[in-house]
């Protein structure tokens, strides 16, 4: 197996791993790296052939992990592949399928001591609601977690009566190279890092005219201000 691939493997393991996917199974991993079951299956048994991987079979499924020398692995490479990143994807542009959410995003937008920093730091009073994406390339989401390990604009929590508000992330981004807007996380969040949560001044649904399904592009703004 070329080096490469080896790499991707080991980053793909560890993504499933970190999504508390303990018991992982052949089907998982052709599917999350987008083989054959039998390519994946082949995969594993030279990863654990040269010791860079640990499994064994489970009433579950095979349990996979990674070995000392498989997390060196990554460390390895990982500074390159960041390196080359930086340089490469400096305004890369990012595609991700609208869905509906939980509709908590109209509530939390709209609380007035976040609207009154938002208008402060990001330059707009938002449309009360979020556009809700799924970034479903596995590089895509390499380069938005480098993206979003960037210092953000801090919006600073807040208490009421009834409940105390974390601190939200922004991440001032264009929209369909159009509206400008913001990638929003919060600390606490339901969402994975595949999700992003876009907030504008605009309703971009219907600015669009999107649906669920549909696709929708964006990329980063260079510069963001902590």
């Amino acid at each position: 197996m070329k080096e490469y691939k080896k790499t991707y493997m080991l980053l793909a393991i560890a993504k499933l791993i970190q999504e508390g996917k303990t018991y992982i199974s052949t089907r998982e991993l052709s599917k999350a790296i987008d083989v054959s079951h039998q390519s994946a299956s082949r995969y594993l048994k030279e990863l654990e052939k040269e010791k860079l991987i640990e499994t064994m079979m489970s009433p579950k499924g095979r349990v996979v992990r990674l070995s000392d020398k498989g997390i060196n692995q990554i460390k390895l490479h990982v500074g390159s592949i960041m390196s080359i990143v930086n340089k490469v994807y400096v305004t890369h542009v990012f595609t991700g399928r609208v869905f509906t959410g939980l509709g908590e995003g109209a509530y939390y937008v709209s609380r007035k001591p976040y609207l009154d920093q938002f208008h402060t730091r990001l330059g707009f009073y938002p449309y009360p609601g979020t556009l809700n994406l799924k970034i479903e390339n596995y590089m895509d989401q390499l380069i938005l977690a480098e993206k979003m390990s960037k210092p953000p604009i801090v919006i600073h929590g807040f208490s009421d009566q009834e409940r105390t508000f974390g601190e939200v992330y922004c991440y001032p981004v264009v929209v369909n190279e159009k509206y400008d807007g913001a990638v929003i996380k919060a600390l606490r969040t339901i969402y994975d890092s595949s999700v992003v949560e876009i907030i504008s001044r605009y309703n971009l649904r219907k600015e669009l005219g999107l649906e669920d399904g549909d696709k929708v592009m964006f990329f980063f703004k260079t510069t963001t201000r902590e």
